[in-house]
C-alpha cells in the first residue's frame, strides 16, 4: 500500500516538474518559426447607392462577399524566466470575393419612371496584414515535444476592395452599369489566443504547427463618403519550421 502511494504520489510529482520547468531537452530561450497554411473566414456587407442621375436619384443596392486565403506567418517568442515569455509574429492572408448590383436607374426623358439595372463586379481583392503580440507559456509534452501557448493583442492593416460609384450607360436594352472599384482600408486592433506545437529534431532545427484565432473588426471609409463595417482575422493554421537557440 505504502508502495503504491509512493508511486502514485511520485507520478504526480513527476507531471508537475514536466509541465511547471522549462523544456528540459530544448534549452534554447528564443524560438523562431515560419509558417505556410491557410487562415478562415469570409463574410457579406451590403451598400445603397443613391447617385444624382438625369436629375433624379437612383437607387442602387449591392451585396459583396469577401474571404480569407493562403497564410504566410513568421515571428519568434522568447522564454524571460520559467515558463513564461513573450512573442510577436506577423501574418498575411488574402482572398477575394464578388460583388452583384440592382439599380433603379430614371429614365432619361420621363420623370418618376425607374429603369432596372443589374451588374457584376468580380475578384474584388481582401487583404489582411497583422502583427500578433502574445505574453506565452511553454511546456514539455515529451522530451522533444512542446507546447506554447499565447494570447494578447493583434494589430491588423485591412485592404478591401469595393464598389464606391457606378457609371450609367444607354444601350439599345436599356441602362448599363459600370462599376467603379476603389480600396478602403482600416487598422483596427483585435485579440489573439493560440497554439504553437514544436518537435524538435535536433537541438536546434524542428517542425512545428500553428494553431490561432485571431479577431477585430475593421470599419472602411468610401472616397463617396459611406461607412461600411467587416470582421478581420479569423481561425488560422499553419505549419512549418522552427529554429531554436
Amino acid at each position: 500500500m505504502t508502495s503504491f502511494r509512493s508511486l502514485v504520489g511520485g507520478s504526480c510529482v513527476l507531471a508537475a516538474l514536466l509541465i511547471a520547468s522549462p523544456v528540459a531537452a530544448q534549452e534554447g530561450r528564443f524560438t523562431a518559426s515560419i509558417n505556410f497554411g491557410a487562415q478562415s473566414g469570409s463574410g457579406d456587407f451590403t451598400q445603397q447607392l443613391t447617385p444624382i442621375i438625369y436629375d433624379e436619384a437612383a437607387s442602387i443596392n449591392i451585396g459583396q462577399t469577401y474571404e480569407s486565403g493562403p497564410l504566410f506567418d513568421v515571428g519568434g517568442n522568447f522564454l524571460l524566466f520559467g515558463n513564461i515569455g513573450v512573442g510577436v509574429s506577423y501574418s498575411h492572408t488574402a482572398g477575394d470575393g464578388n460583388a452583384i448590383l440592382a439599380g433603379q436607374i430614371p429614365d432619361q426623358l420621363v420623370f418618376d419612371r425607374p429603369r432596372s439595372a443589374t451588374a457584376t463586379a468580380e475578384g474584388l481583392e481582401h487583404k489582411e496584414d497583422a502583427v500578433h503580440l502574445m505574453v506565452t507559456y511553454r511546456f514539455a509534452a515529451s522530451p522533444k515535444l512542446d507546447v506554447t501557448l499565447g494570447i494578447g493583442p493583434t494589430f491588423f492593416s485591412v485592404k478591401q476592395e469595393l464598389v464606391d460609384t457606378v457609371t450609367v450607360t444607354e444601350t439599345a436594352g436599356g441602362p448599363a452599369m459600370a462599376p467603379q472599384v476603389v480600396e478602403a482600408s482600416d487598422s483596427p486592433v483585435g485579440i489573439n489566443v493560440g497554439a504553437d506545437v514544436t518537435y524538435m529534431v535536433t537541438k536546434s532545427f524542428g517542425a512545428g504547427v500553428l494553431l490561432r484565432y485571431a479577431s477585430g473588426s475593421a470599419d472602411l471609409a468610401t472616397p463617396s463618403g459611406a461607412s461600411l463595417s467587416l470582421d478581420a482575422g479569423g481561425f488560422q493554421f499553419g505549419a512549418g519550421v522552427r529554429v531554436r537557440f
